[in-house]
């Protein structure tokens, strides 16, 4: 298993996955399946569910907490890509592995992005169906159970337009008179984070807006997107986590970097092999121009 690296952006890197044929309709089925994972979320509320962790060794155990709905989700998601797509990479949180030889399209699914959350009744939780060619992102939806409009819907974008909220442009200005204070998804200890190749302390930023942790970070994503979040920091997300998050950031104009060499480039895409895909781990930084200046310098 491979540790994919970032590849940096170049300013003549061309961006032929804008052009690619049928996206609208990949889109499209990219959002039903986020409805269809939302629907089944709102479903299991109420009822007895069955609940497990993954990590029972660590120092916090246990910890990483999964449920029947998340397994069942990802199954049911699953087995619609693979009838309406069987030339397509499908990976799931859960242990879905499906990579056809020769694919280029490949589906990334986290059924239930801030499952302590669900489990706890807390309303912060996410499904993520991300859809890369190449390896690059192309289209995405998130269901979110709380949003800015107050209600469960579903963001989602593709390459080369603009962001969506349930089907409709979403305007990412959001008007607040008097506003100087924003909020921001990220970490206390930000030296360690954000400064990976910093020999000294830098102090504690001053930084022109709150801290929130949602426990989503897809959920965190699409509200980098929505503007929300002026920024938004995740130490180490799986591809599952950010592959369409990191469409839905881009799509809005705000941008999304990972580390190389201690150094914080542009994310392109998670590599195109099965391998890359599966052991992909990065940090990752969501943020717009000017929040991302302000945090690096």
């Amino acid at each position: 298993m491979t540790d994919a690296r970032p590849r940096q952006h170049h300013p003549d890197d061309a961006h032929p996955e804008a052009e690619l044929p049928g996206l609208a309709a990949l889109e499209a089925f990219a959002v039903d399946l986020a409805r269809v994972a939302g629907e089944e979320i709102q479903e299991s509320l109420g009822r007895e569910i069955e609940v497990s962790y993954k990590d029972l060794t660590g120092p916090l155990a246990p910890t990483d907490a999964v449920t029947d709905v998340d397994h069942h989700i990802e199954e049911v998601l699953a087995a619609r890509i693979r009838e309406a797509f069987p030339g397509h990479g499908i990976l799931g949180e859960e242990g879905t592995r499906h990579f056809p030889e020769g694919f280029e399209y490949s589906w990334m699914i986290d059924p239930i992005d801030g499952t302590q959350n669900f489990v706890n009744g807390l309303p912060f939780y996410s499904s993520s169906v991300g859809l890369l060619w190449h390896g690059r992102p192309v289209a995405g939806a998130i269901w979110g159970a709380s949003t800015h409009r107050l209600g469960a819907v579903v963001y989602h974008a593709r390459s080369g337009e603009p962001l969506y909220f349930n089907s409709i442009p979403l305007d990412v200005a959001r008007p607040a008179r008097g506003r100087v204070r924003g909020l921001g998804a990220m970490p206390h200890d930000e030296d360690q984070h954000l400064h990976p190749g910093a020999t000294e302390p830098r102090g504690r930023y001053r930084l022109p807006w709150d801290r929130r942790h949602v426990g989503s970070g897809a959920l965190e994503a699409a509200f980098v997107a929505a503007g929300i979040f002026e920024s938004a920091f995740n130490s180490g997300p799986r591809v599952w986590d950010i592959a369409a998050g990191a469409l839905l950031v881009q799509s809005a104009g705000r941008h999304i970097w990972t580390t190389e060499d201690d150094e914080w480039l542009p994310l392109v895409d998670f590599g195109e092999t099965a391998d890359d895909l599966i052991g992909w781990r990065q940090p990752v930084l969501m943020a717009t121009d000017a929040a991302y200046a302000r945090i690096t310098s």
